[in-house]
Order: structure tokens, then C-alpha cells, then sequence
């Protein structure tokens, strides 16, 4: 069985929601076999109620826990509430941070910084103008990943469903860079689209 650390390409998609406001993932290997599900945790029916209500709830803050196929919790993904650029933090299920992705303001991209667990710059992610191609460059602008943004199929254009296909160039990145690829498959949706009507 692949290992969601260990797989090239990793199909990230979103199940088809209708007015429902909860994180959730199934990230697939290249066969169409599931390698791991992110579910959002701690979310109670009041704070869903209150994301329904708003106009939008993209600055809301969400917990993520990454299992692998097997059901055992692998990553934490945190993003934090934020007024204009978001924050996440990448860690082990009741642990410390591996590191971090933070929301980088570009004007008319998207844009993040890969920070290790001291905060020390260790990569980029350079999205371009309508946020559906992002390059991961490592601290010398190196290419070792890409993420694509799928175009929905007609059953998912009227929900709030994505797709993202995350390239990993290099299967040995040195840690925490490698975990913070594996979390930009991811991270990239919940904060560039995830919540927002």
C-alpha cells in the first residue's frame, strides 16, 4: 500500500457538498487507490451554524487530521483565523509543529512561505493569476513540486468541490520540507477556497 509521504503523483479531491461548511479530503495515489482521508476536528454544530450564516467564512480557522489508509492520524493541519493572510501550522498529531505555510500578499497571485518549526524561511509557493498552477521552490528557488488545480467536471461545478493533482519532483526532500509538500496539496484549497460563497 503507498504511503501518502511516499506517492507521486497525489490526487487531492474534495467529496461533492451541497450547503454543507466542513473540511474534507481523500487524497488517491496514481491507480485510484485511497492512501488518506483529512477530516476537520473540533468542529461543533454551533461554530458550522455560524459559518452557514456569514457572508463568507474563508477567514474562519479550521483543524485538520491527516489518517493514512490504514486510520492512523498522521499530520495535524491547523489553519489559524485571519483577518488578510492566512496562517497554518503543520504538525504531529499531538505534537509539536513540523512547520509552517504561511499566506505570502502578492498582488494578483497567490503566493505562500514553507517556514520550519523556528520560523526560518525554507521555501515557497508561487501560484499564478487565476490559482490553478502553483510552483514549490525550495529556499534556492529550485523547483520540487507543482500543484495543479483541476477544473470541476459538470457533477461538481455547482458544489463546492475541488481537485488538486500535487507533483512531487524529488521523492527524498530533506524533513520538514518534504511534510510541508505533502501539506501544500492541501493547504493551498483550505486557504484559497475553502469556505468561500
Amino acid at each position: 500500500m503507498d504511503d501518502l509521504f511516499n506517492t507521486a503523483p497525489i490526487l487531492v479531491k474534495q467529496p461533492k457538498r451541497y450547503f454543507v461548511d466542513r473540511s474534507e479530503y481523500f487524497c488517491y495515489n496514481r491507480q485510484g487507490q485511497q492512501i488518506a482521508h483529512i477530516d476537520e476536528v473540533g468542529l461543533n454544530a454551533g461554530m458550522q451554524a455560524l459559518r452557514l450564516l456569514a457572508d463568507s467564512a474563508e477567514n474562519f480557522g479550521r483543524k485538520l487530521m491527516v489518517n493514512d489508509a490504514s486510520h492512523r492520524p498522521r499530520l495535524m493541519i491547523e489553519k489559524e483565523w485571519s483577518l488578510w493572510t492566512a496562517s497554518t501550522v503543520i504538525s504531529v498529531p499531538n505534537g509539536p509543529p513540523i512547520g509552517y505555510i504561511d499566506q505570502d500578499f502578492k498582488l494578483f497571485k497567490a503566493g505562500f512561505r514553507l517556514l520550519d518549526p523556528y520560523k526560518q524561511h525554507i521555501g515557497t509557493i508561487k501560484g499564478d493569476f487565476w490559482g490553478f498552477d502553483f510552483q514549490i521552490l525550495d529556499a534556492r528557488e529550485h523547483e520540487v513540486a507543482k500543484v495543479n488545480r483541476h477544473v470541476a467536471d459538470l457533477g461538481e461545478y455547482f458544489t463546492d468541490a475541488d481537485t488538486y493533482v500535487l507533483w512531487q519532483r524529488y521523492p527524498n526532500l530533506p524533513e520538514p520540507l518534504k511534510t510541508l509538500v505533502v501539506a501544500s496539496g492541501i493547504t493551498v484549497d483550505l486557504v484559497l477556497a475553502e469556505g468561500r460563497k
